[in-house]
């Protein structure tokens, strides 16, 4: 039993996507603690800790341009899509996506005083605006599916082996609301790092940021393996 959950936890950190999530776990559960603990102390550790994580996940980051480039040419106009409306949306987040990361590194480089004359504070936001932008646009695109699938199951006749298929179709939808759910989170999140004014931006406390972050990463991690059984 022990060997299994270690090869399975080896399998998570030899992959860039789930070493991530479990960095983005740590950060945040670690925000978390710090954000609700009333010991001063244990307060600056857990939020020191949390800012490292978060400071790794963001040098990681730096070299995601190529492998985002290689995956945007790939998918083209998302000819693969069950129609327009995702293609679209699809094609959109890609652009969002591809121009996060330079603008991501701008900010970068003024934070660790490698460039001069940037306002960090624009650049910072300019790259919140495009997670929100990113982060809606995925949401809008997998409750679009969570909608074609459902159209698909209605189409599925329940004859000899055909049973088969309407497992598979209900397997990929379960997965696609846990998708929304975790998606939706995360833009409760992404919202909140905006300049004061937008909806609920700059409300939330640290121990909330830490709770919503926390559950999104741990969604994160189990669809990891629940996709393997799609």
């Amino acid at each position: 039993m022990f060997s299994v959950v270690l090869d399975e936890i080896c399998v998570l950190l030899d992959s860039y996507k789930g070493r991530d999530k479990i960095l983005r776990t740590l950060c945040y559960s670690t925000k978390l603690i710090g954000g609700a603990s009333s010991n001063k102390l244990l307060t600056e550790k857990m939020l020191k800790f949390s800012k490292i994580m978060s400071a790794t996940r963001t040098t990681l980051r730096l070299l995601d341009d190529f492998p985002m480039l290689k995956y945007n040419l790939e998918y083209g106009f998302g000819k693969e899509e069950p129609d327009k409306l995702m293609a679209a949306l699809g094609v959109t987040t890609n652009i969002i996506d591809q121009l996060y990361y330079p603008v991501e590194k701008v900010g970068w480089l003024a934070e660790n005083n490698l460039i001069s004359g940037v306002d960090t504070n624009k650049w910072d936001t300019i790259s919140s605006i495009f997670w929100v932008a990113s982060i809606y646009l995925t949401l809008m695109r997998s409750l679009h599916f969570v909608a074609v699938l459902q159209k698909h199951k209605r189409c599925v006749t329940l004859k000899n082996d055909e049973n088969t298929s309407l497992e598979q179709l209900l397997s990929r939808q379960h997965y696609e609301i846990l998708t929304c759910v975790r998606l939706s989170l995360d833009f409760v999140h992404a919202v909140n790092t905006l300049p004061k004014g937008f909806l609920w931006s700059s409300k939330l406390n640290t121990w909330q940021v830490g709770l919503i972050a926390t559950m999104s990463s741990v969604l994160g991690i189990y669809q990891i393996y629940a996709k393997k059984k799609l």
